[in-house]
């Protein structure tokens, strides 16, 4: 098996371990919510019947792949911490080691990264996978708990771990190769200059990214009133419910309209799965408007406490998640790629802004670092939810806040 999800050679010839083996490649081509007993079985080369005698439920198949895998993204894990344990490290090589880790986990470890979002995809679906999920949380809590250390960056590592919850997953999706590395390593040297108190530095390639993302903007398609309410009531679906609820009927229903007039419409699920995602995508990216505006107006929505109750709200949204996990696994999406990479930043740099005040203008690359940091708070909510989520998420705001305000010139 690829990517560190290596069987033994004994145990590589049993239809229980191939069912495991299965199950993470096909959650790196389709997703569970598109998986089937059948597909699975032709998958695995075994009868459908295996799953029931090996597992007892296709439930309990995906758990035990999520244990698999688990244990392999260990075993990644202690190979980095021996390389590192002799390094004499300090906060100077926190950037480029950061960036390193994203771009092993999400390039050489792809299915590996795949089954964890898979995890997280699961739990939003099904509570009884929460706590696989909360454990993947807390694997990455500790492993930048422990980096940060390395580094002499001690207590950040729990606000490292959210950005890199975003970034791993943005950098799941590919554009251009040479780009996205050298973008992300841009990324990664900002945060490792915020947590160090300084300006990020220049970000040219992100930059030219933003700027190309711009210029290839898709051209969506126009809607009649019926089919921009068709492709409105998949994006909802899709949002609150996930991609594979989403149906002919289950948007016939939602839109308030008869099945034949959906499927006049959108006559295949894949051309109302598009509708959907293109819904979704404009709710997420705009293609006009600066980066970054200083907030002039409604000093309290721009305020810590207005960031804060804008999170709560957006709690419930699945969109961002399925959209991406699409965009990185089906090459047809790709013209949806680098819209998501690289335009963002804009809501979230003026709150920025307006915390920061108007002296320490916030650059495009700050405003994206600070739109990643706020997501990965958010996805850690929206998978694992917690009765204390806002005062979390405002401790976690705070302590960021008075590391990078006021920041070095």
């Amino acid at each position: 098996m690829q990517n560190g999800l290596t069987l033994s050679a004994e145990a590589h010839f049993s239809s229980k371990d191939r069912l495991v083996d299965a199950v993470l490649r096909l959650w790196e081509e389709v997703g569970s919510g598109s998986m089937s007993v059948r597909m699975l079985a032709q998958a695995a080369d075994v009868r459908a019947s295996s799953i029931y005698h090996h597992f007892g439920s296709l439930e309990q198949l995906f758990a035990v792949a999520q244990d698999h895998a688990y244990a392999c993204a260990a075993r990644w894990r202690d190979g980095h911490m021996r390389d590192l344990a002799e390094a004499g490290l300090d906060a100077s090589a926190f950037g480029p080691l950061f960036a390193a880790v994203i771009d092993s986990w999400t390039h050489d470890q792809r299915r590996l990264a795949f089954a964890w979002r898979e995890g997280q995809q699961l739990a939003l679906r099904d509570s009884h996978f929460r706590s696989g999920a909360e454990r993947w949380n807390r694997f990455w809590m500790d492993f930048w708990d422990e980096l940060s250390g390395h580094c002499g960056l001690a207590d950040t590592g729990t606000l490292t771990a959210r950005l890199f919850d975003s970034e791993s997953f943005l950098h799941m999706i590919r554009w251009r190769r040479a780009i996205d590395r050298a973008g992300l390593e841009e990324m990664a040297r900002g945060w490792a200059a915020w947590l160090n108190g300084a300006r990020a530095p220049a970000g040219p390639v992100r930059d030219f990214a933003r700027a190309e993302a711009l210029r290839e903007f898709p051209a969506l398609p126009e809607r009649d009133e019926t089919s921009a309410r068709i492709a409105e009531a998949a994006a909802y679906i899709v949002s609150h419910k996930g991609a594979a609820s989403m149906t002919h009927r289950s948007v016939a229903a939602e839109a308030g309209l008869t099945l034949g007039i959906v499927s006049h419409k959108f006559r295949t699920s894949a051309e109302l799965m598009r509708a959907a995602f293109e819904q979704l995508y404009m709710r997420n990216v705009s293609s006009t408007g600066p980066t970054v505006d200083p907030a002039t107006a409604d000093q309290d929505h721009w305020s810590l406490n207005g960031l804060v109750r804008m999170m709560e709200a957006s709690v419930a949204n699945w969109g961002p998640e399925e959209l991406t996990l699409v965009v990185a696994r089906d090459p047809s999406f790709r013209h949806f790629a680098a819209q998501l990479r690289y335009l963002r930043g804009r809501t979230s740099g003026r709150h920025l802004q307006a915390i920061l005040g108007q002296a320490q203008p916030v650059t495009p690359l700050e405003a994206a670092i600070f739109s990643g940091f706020l997501a990965g708070q958010l996805r850690t909510q929206l998978i694992v939810p917690q009765e204390d989520f806002s005062s979390q998420i405002h401790k976690e705001l705070e302590r960021l806040i008075a590391l990078i305000a006021p920041l070095s010139p």
